[in-house]
């Protein structure tokens, strides 16, 4: 049987795809000791990976949940207050004037609610207005980052003396602090189930130096974009965090995006993360929506089957500054997306950058136009 292609034969058979001048850089590695970070670098040299970024979507934005003790009104409050967070990526909007006054009214923001049981407690279950949310936080003068999100997993290596890598159930709280302060702010993650595909693919040498390529390459089974690689070390009853984000930047390069730390109690330091994180992500992809409704013409080339369209499509419409979308023309592999914004184009172009496989080739008075990439 033949080697298998490139991606593989980077780690089992690393001179069969490698040309004359990187078996010569491989041959002059004599400073790394072990097989270990010998893979690791060969990996980086012979794949020459480039990774893609496509935005998730989260489905539950707009919908907040409290429990009930007969106060309709306070449990409504709560679960606005929750939505507010989760699409802003800021928990001091609570404290904004507008807002303050929103909270003691909240009725007026519900599009429809329900009850859930969980155990013996009762839930409001509470879908709120997206016009109307979009609206108070303009008018409190935030940023807001839509439904389009880049789906994370996080690679964090627990420091007892013996690092091992936190798995997705983890007894020691972990996982569920972090999940639950991901989830407050809207964030997409997922954490390794460490199972014997997770073992075989990256161990906790691998996370605490940060080889960040094959470990996204082990995150696509989770369907992420981005990894945050970090270390959790105890020190007395308080717990440090130091953590990077690592992704691709435009033109598909994978470098460290943000980094963060902190110290405290474990809900502290999963609280912290998870804000600096959803900081981050509203910085870098966020909105900020006037009360200017405009239009703009978007050219999408490439679109040679119905998935890419859909998908296209379905990231438009998650993103903060878009309110409608309609296809306006085919023709041939060129698909003409029509779009009502509230925003101006700049918003539009910074939120495109969530989809590495669009890429721009043209923006003029007529329109931008973008190609699109298979990956």
């Amino acid at each position: 049987m033949e080697p298998a292609p490139c991606r593989l034969c980077c780690l089992w058979h690393p001179l069969s795809c490698c040309n004359a001048r990187l078996a010569a850089t491989i041959s002059s590695i004599s400073h790394f000791e072990t097989p270990l970070m010998f893979k690791r670098v060969v990996t980086a040299l012979c794949c020459g990976l480039s990774f893609m970024v496509s935005a998730a979507q989260v489905t539950d934005l707009y919908q907040g949940k409290a429990p009930t003790s007969g106060d309709m009104v306070a449990a409504q409050s709560q679960a606005l207050g929750d939505v507010l967070v989760k699409v802003t990526g800021k928990r001091d909007i609570l404290t904004q004037p507008d807002v303050v006054k929103a909270l003691a009214a909240p009725g007026d923001y519900v599009q429809h609610y329900g009850y859930q049981d969980v155990g013996p407690v009762k839930f409001l279950k509470a879908d709120f207005n997206v016009a109307k949310v979009n609206a108070l936080i303009s008018q409190s003068k935030f940023a807001l980052l839509g439904p389009a999100r880049p789906q994370m997993a996080l690679w964090l290596v627990i420091n007892e003396g013996e690092r091992r890598i936190l798995p997705d159930q983890s007894s020691d709280g972990w996982a569920s602090a972090l999940r639950t302060q991901s989830q407050a702010m809207g964030l997409p993650v997922s954490i390794p189930l460490m199972d014997l595909d997770d073992n075989m693919a990256v161990n906790a040498t691998d996370v605490w130096g940060r080889f960040a390529a094959p470990i996204l390459q082990a995150s696509q089974r989770y369907g992420a974009e981005m990894v945050v690689l970090g270390k959790l070390t105890p020190g007395g009853d308080k717990w440090s965090m130091d953590w990077g984000l690592y992704g691709p930047k435009a033109g598909g390069e994978l470098a460290e995006l943000t980094r963060g730390s902190s110290s405290g109690t474990q809900a502290e330091v999963a609280q912290h993360f998870a804000d600096e994180l959803a900081a981050w992500l509203v910085q870098n992809y966020g909105a900020r929506i006037s009360g200017v409704a405009s239009s703009q013409t978007l050219v999408v080339e490439g679109l040679s089957g119905i998935d890419g369209m859909i998908t296209v499509q379905k990231m438009l419409q998650g993103m903060a500054s878009v309110t409608k979308v309609t296809i306006g023309k085919l023709e041939g592999d060129k698909v003409t997306f029509d779009l009502s914004l509230q925003g101006d184009k700049a918003e539009l172009i910074r939120g495109l950058q969530l989809e590495s496989r669009l890429r721009q080739i043209d923006d003029n008075d007529s329109g931008l136009r973008y190609q699109w990439s298979q990956p």
